[in-house]
């Protein structure tokens, strides 16, 4: 989440003859298709190089996903192709935009809902969840509950599903603005999950949720030398953002802070920084290129920073947003900052 043009060229000329490569052994088609699932397999050295190589290799895709079904229109894959199909078409949607490929995604789900047999119901629910996950994005209250609602039929009706874990965690994601709804989908997640990664990212996960409301233990002596304690800085709501150079986001989300904090009255809020790379040059790099003079916290472990472990930091960028006394009030403080901190000094 970068192939040179060149690449992208030859993944063209694949694709314009995709349909003739599949049409031949439906074992070996359907091995391609699988194959496929791996993604591209070069890295891209630009955001526009990167979005190209996700286009040609959805293109890819599709037209092998399309060759298959229309030359083994009676094989046993077919609705499995169906389906991967219709959650190609939706992501294809989502990237590029186009309501076209959203629709047809959304047509094939309802199609298969007249053929789907009982065993495979539970990968048709399950496409359909997903569908939904991919629309809503961020989403408002009513979408959000829309979704639980249909994670929670889903859990009703497939109970022993081994997805149900991971998929629990994931919608909890988008709960930061209903922590108790947070905490419950976590806690339900935390009882079914067996694989030790999921297990340790519901954690941490906890860790934060069961924070929120509460005084935020957290002091450091910062790369510019002064001892920072979040008990002292009390009386003016505070931004905590979690960031690294390594991670693509970070710098947006730093920029889109130091504008929240530009648009709000001057010295209304403060800012503090905790950077998770593991080399200091990397961090005054990072510091300099964008002009950063907040405290930054820094000790070169990475993930393994006993800060980020503490407080259960799992995900970068993490913006936090404290109150006056030092509170948790927000997980996602980066959505609508600006208005989260006015409500703030309003309450002061």
């Amino acid at each position: 989440m970068r192939a040179r043009v060149f690449w992208f060229l030859a993944v063209l000329g694949i694709f314009s003859g995709g349909m003739d490569v599949l049409a031949g052994n439906p074992d070996d088609d359907w091995k391609e298709i699988v194959n496929l699932d791996a993604g591209p397999q070069l890295r891209a050295t630009s955001a526009q190089a990167a979005g190209a190589t996700v286009i040609a290799h959805l293109d890819l895709q599709e037209a092998a996903l399309r060759a298959f079904l229309a030359a083994h229109p009676q094989e046993a894959r077919v609705f499995e192709g169906r389906l991967r199909l219709a959650r190609l078409l939706q992501i294809r949607g989502d990237f590029q935009n186009s309501d076209k490929a959203r629709v047809e995604s959304k047509r094939i789900l309802d199609s298969l809902e007249k053929v789907a047999t009982p065993e495979q119901r539970v990968e048709l629910d399950f496409a359909k969840i997903a569908r939904l996950m991919r629309s809503l994005r961020q989403g408002n209250q009513v979408q959000r509950e829309e979704l639980l609602a249909a994670a929670r039929a889903f859990q009703a009706a497939h109970p022993s599903d081994r997805r149900l874990a991971a998929l629990l965690a994931e919608i909890s994601t988008l709960f930061d603005p209903q922590p108790k709804t947070k905490e419950q989908l976590l806690e339900d997640a935390q009882g079914l999950a067996t694989e030790e990664e999921l297990k340790s990212r519901i954690a941490d996960d906890l860790k934060r949720v069961h924070l929120v409301g509460q005084e935020v233990p957290l002091s450091f002596t910062s790369v510019q030398g002064h001892e920072i304690k979040v008990e002292e800085l009390r009386g003016r709501p505070l931004f905590v953002i979690f960031f690294a150079d390594f991670s693509p986001t970070s710098s947006a989300a730093i920029i889109t802070l130091q504008k929240t904090v530009a648009e709000l009255p001057k010295g209304s809020v403060r800012v503090i920084g905790i950077d998770l790379d593991e080399k200091p040059e990397t961090l005054t790099a990072l510091m300099k290129a964008r002009s950063i003079t907040w405290p930054v916290a820094f000790d070169g472990k990475g993930w393994q920073s006993p800060l980020a472990r503490a407080l259960g930091i799992n995900a970068l960028p993490t913006v936090w947003l404290l109150d006056a006394h030092g509170r948790l009030r927000s997980l996602n403080a980066l959505d609508g900052a600006a208005g989260k901190a006015r409500q703030l000094l309003q309450e002061r």
